[in-house]
């Protein structure tokens, strides 16, 4: 088999104790090594899995295995490869239709069915992690905003201080980004006049040369430089020294917006990435009729579709969705009885773990008692040593044997887990809801975890294909034999 080397680390864990490129390289070129394994190709990527397709390295690596370049992947944890369900989903896709052999880190092996379902939850306790993360650094944030200490680098005209310490106004450039703000509230001054006044008055960029006027005016729309922190819409009172006044930043915001041209609208066709022509397999694009319609169609890019003449309006695309996300959405009744007999079954078998483990443990303390009283025997002269050395062989056989097998239990907390799979649950069984009631990026980003792609033809959905993890929704709601939907949360994210 031939396999590539994976290693990954997110760009904001910079500054945590997380194994850098160049150790994950080591511990698995050692793991290559020691098990004779064919290594193909390293790839080494700095980007965050918190979110889909963000990692363009990671999506290469993926299409080259399905081209048959590689048969298996060494990483130092599985959550190197994901920490979300859409490439969770791409990866366990790729094993299960044997274009991937195996994924192999050097404590754990995943080419079985047993080993993926322990991979699935692999998977959704690494997107668990990265959204407490996120939670927790959120409200950190929050904490030093409102204690007014300024949360990250110092801008222009400030330096940052020790931690905890906030910011102070730079001795050098200060005075500079007073002045700016005095002499354009003055009215006299354009922001390229402005952007060479400063430039004369000594005010120079790292380089030594002149502020571009994009510089200028991020400083005066900074509204730091006013003693407050503005983060996300939301204003704080500053614990350091404002470098202009508030009524002096109102005129200049003033002034800069009577100055403003109108920006080229961007629009965002929130469906247009879900659909694909079901004639002609070209995609689906969007537009805006007369400034105030929008409407989808066929490119027809292969230029002989007749369904391009075809155009349905935003309200119709967004009806079918609707529609579409309710015949997925779980009966609550069934997948709340299904997800209790899950639920029995885990802590059923976690208690005979627990059994399993006390058993290793007796046997463990067993051995290394009659270790002591072998050495004591020895000392007291009522053995020879050669048969010390003997007994005392088997009896360090034994002991590793035990501790190996204690080793390999699994000793997860089922609380948690079942709490993440009942987070799940509760969505499976609200999708229409979240979809209904949700904004354009709720709808978005709801698609993008659930939907592959569909295809449509004369205004109607045709088929859908889902994202491997929200695969068995398909037909779950064709049956209510309650062990089959059971088996939906057992094999998750296979097929039941």
């Amino acid at each position: 088999m031939r396999y590539f080397i994976y290693c990954r680390k997110s760009s904001e864990e910079d500054t945590r104790q997380i194994q850098s490129l160049d150790t994950q390289l080591r511990l698995l070129s050692d793991l290559a090594a020691n098990n004779k394994l064919e290594v193909v190709e390293v790839f080494k990527e700095s980007k965050s899995a918190r979110l889909a397709n963000n990692r363009p390295l990671f999506n290469l690596m993926l299409e080259r295995i399905q081209k048959g370049e590689a048969d298996g992947l060494l990483v130092v944890h599985t959550d190197r490869l994901a920490r979300n369900f859409t490439d969770a989903g791409l990866v366990i896709t790729l094993l299960e239709t044997g274009e991937l052999k195996e994924v192999r880190t050097p404590t754990n092996l995943y080419n079985t069915t047993q080993s993926l379902l322990y991979m699935g939850f692999d998977f959704v306790f690494a997107a668990h992690y990265s959204r407490d993360l996120s939670v927790k650094v959120k409200a950190g944030m929050e904490s030093k905003l409102l204690k007014g200490e300024y949360p990250g680098h110092a801008p222009l005209g400030y330096l940052n201080v020790r931690p905890g310490k906030g910011i102070i106004p730079d001795p050098q450039r200060s005075l500079f980004i007073t002045e700016a703000f005095n002499l354009f509230a003055s009215g006299a001054y354009s922001l390229k006049a402005l952007s060479k006044t400063l430039y004369k008055n000594g005010f120079r960029t790292k380089l030594g040369k002149r502020a571009y006027t994009s510089v200028i005016h991020r400083i005066l729309t900074n509204p730091d430089y006013n003693g407050v922190i503005v983060r996300k819409g939301k204003t704080y009172p500053g614990k350091h020294k404002p470098l202009t006044t508030k009524a002096i930043f109102d005129t200049v915001q003033e002034r800069l917006a009577n100055k403003s041209r109108p920006r080229k609208q961007i629009h965002n066709f929130i469906y247009r990435d879900f659909m694909n022509c079901s004639v002609c397999g070209c995609k689906i694009t969007a537009g805006i009729a007369k400034h105030k319609y929008t409407y989808y169609r066929c490119t027809n890019g292969k230029g002989h579709c007749e369904q391009h003449k075809n155009y349905w309006s935003v309200d119709k695309v967004e009806s079918l969705f609707q529609d579409f996300f309710s015949e997925i959405t779980l009966s609550s009744d069934l997948a709340q009885s299904s997800f209790n007999l899950y639920r029995d079954s885990v802590l059923e078998g976690k208690k005979s773990e627990e059994n399993h483990l006390a058993v290793l443990q007796q046997q463990l303390d067993s051995v290394r008692k009659r270790l002591g009283r072998l050495e004591d025997m020895w000392l007291e002269e009522r053995i020879s040593s050669n048969h010390y050395d003997t007994k005392r062989k088997e009896l360090l056989k034994e002991q590793s044997d035990v501790e190996n097998s204690l080793k390999g239990c699994r000793n997860a907390d089922p609380h948690s887990t079942l709490e993440l799979v009942e987070e799940i649950k509760n969505q499976a069984i609200s999708l229409d809801k979240i979809f209904s009631e949700g904004d354009d990026q709720v709808k978005q980003d709801l698609l993008r975890s659930v939907l592959w792609n569909c295809t449509f033809q004369n205004g109607k959905i045709v088929s859908t294909r889902l994202n491997k993890l929200w695969q068995p929704l398909e037909n779950l709601n064709k049956t209510s034999e309650i062990e089959i939907w059971r088996k939906w949360w057992d094999s998750n994210p296979r097929d039941p």
